[in-house]
């Protein structure tokens, strides 16, 4: 089969709070790719605001027949409304795409001819640069391993993927009990999911996905939430087969000296140790 013939869909979830500017240019990086989906679905995660709604309704124009809107009474998050829009995907593959970053334009073209090579892959990712205000205005990139046995070995410690890069097979995700019901961690534990039942996961050494940085993502993780939150899922994971008591124990150390910090402590702190700076 021809990676050309592997038809894929998009799935990206939007709420009010988005910018306008930054959904149009993430639409636009899809429509510009060159492999193109051959659907998105989009859910709106509770009512839009008129503004993003003319932006969805531009690109749907641009993007005939390709667009399935799926509209949601009221704001799930980010994980649940995903799940609710996988419910409405046609396609064995599905790419994921947050609706503030951009995509680069091979992304889709070059995951599909990873999955030409080697059809024992169930989910795959790859690199990302990090931009502030301009897309031109990198910042850093995160790092992430390529190989099988590197990932799980990653895993104990830190996500191994990047979560905007994802494209994962839908059957295998039914197989596994589906989309997870969270709105925190939720890729790190779809992830982990994939690793203990054995499915192959890799990640591409390209730069796929140009992803927007800015103060309200460190502020989303932090916080006494947040840090409950990762602690019981690692225990989860622990439980599960990922990594041992040491790993359990300096990861959960670890986070929870990141997250007491300020946020601008915290952003520096991903900067100089948890990104590689852009020369």
């Amino acid at each position: 089969m021809k990676y050309m013939d592997n038809k894929f869909s998009v799935l990206m979830t939007v709420y009010k709070m988005e910018k306008p500017e930054y959904l149009n240019q993430s639409l636009s990086s899809i429509e510009e790719q060159t492999l193109l989906p051959q659907e998105i679905v989009l859910v709106e995660d509770g009512p839009l605001t008129d503004e993003l709604e003319r932006v969805i309704e531009i690109h749907k124009r641009q993007f005939k027949n390709k667009f399935k809107i799926i509209k949601s009474n009221v704001n799930r998050g980010r994980g649940l409304a995903s799940r609710l829009g996988l419910k409405y995907i046609s396609t064995d593959w599905v790419a994921r795409v947050d609706s503030d970053d951009i995509c680069y334009k091979n992304r889709f073209k070059l995951q599909l001819e990873a999955l030409e090579k080697n059809h024992n892959i169930k989910m795959i990712g790859g690199q990302i640069t990090e931009f502030q205000d301009m897309p031109q205005n990198i910042t850093g990139k995160r790092e992430v391993p390529l190989s099988f046995k590197e990932i799980e070995k990653f895993a104990r410690y830190r996500s191994p993927i990047n979560n905007p890069t994802l494209m994962f097979n839908k059957k295998a995700l039914d197989l596994i009990g589906g989309y997870p019901m969270l709105n925190v961690l939720e890729d790190y534990d779809l992830c982990i999911r994939f690793l203990v039942n054995n499915l192959e996961i890799i990640n591409l050494p390209y730069n796929l996905v140009n992803m927007r940085v800015n103060k309200q993502m460190y502020k989303r993780r932090g916080g006494v939430k947040y840090l409950c939150q990762y602690i019981l899922m690692k225990w989860k994971w622990y439980k599960m087969g990922i990594g041992n008591i040491k790993s359990l124990v300096l990861s959960d150390v670890l986070m929870t000296g990141n997250i007491i910090l300020p946020v601008n402590i915290r952003r520096l702190v991903y900067s100089l140790f948890l990104r590689k700076r852009q020369k």
